[in-house]
């Protein structure tokens, strides 16, 4: 999909992300599982209206990018709230570039389904973190069970381009085949969330 048709669509949901983001949802223990091992300084990709801003424990810095410019809106009222130098950008995420090994720790929660290309973003993400860093992910993807899965894919052209997402994608597989080397993990839901720890 064309990503500033995607930001749009992404802006016209900022209020129904916002809303969630106050609540607790069932993705929060999660969330709150995987982003404990979080710190120093971190970056956050398609961080939404910054939703694990008040989640993170021992972070130094945070640089938090999204697209879309109803989610840094409300990403950057978000940012007001924490108690580490937070730092929201309006960029693209795969056209941004920062320097090598520059991060303690990359996230990425709930965002590598709507990249065109997945598998150059966690190479990005792999240089931009630092020797020995880690990279917390927490996405979702195709289902284990076969016949969720099946469903998956015949739904997902329809969903891709009406909430900017794929629901089909092997996200397993996918970090499985890049240069991150995977240190753990964690399934839940008809094997359709996972939450990925990985080192450079």
């Amino acid at each position: 999909m064309n990503p500033i048709k995607q930001s749009k669509i992404f802006d016209t949901h900022a209020k129904i992300y916002e809303k969630r983001r106050k609540k607790t949802t069932i993705d929060t223990k999660w969330r709150h599982k995987l982003l404990a091992a979080a710190s120093g300084d971190v970056l956050e990709l398609s961080a939404g209206t910054g939703t694990n801003f008040s989640i993170y424990q021992n972070v130094t810095t945070l640089i938090a990018v999204d697209f879309s410019l109803e989610m840094v809106r409300y990403a950057r009222e978000a940012a007001k709230e924490t108690t580490f130098p937070c730092d929201v950008l309006l960029e693209d995420v795969e056209k941004i570039d920062f320097e090598e090994n520059k991060f303690d720790t990359v996230v990425s929660t709930l965002s590598m389904c709507s990249y065109p290309h997945p598998e150059f973003v966690l190479e990005q993400m792999a240089k931009w973190c630092k020797p020995g860093g880690q990279v917390l992910l927490f996405e979702h993807g195709v289902s284990t069970k076969p016949i969720i899965a099946n469903l998956q894919k015949k739904l997902d052209p329809l969903l891709s381009e009406r909430i900017g997402c794929h629901v089909d994608r092997d996200m397993l597989g996918i970090v499985q085949h890049s240069s991150l080397h995977v240190t753990k993990i964690e399934s839940h839901f008809f094997g359709m969330f996972h939450l990925i720890s990985a080192t450079v």
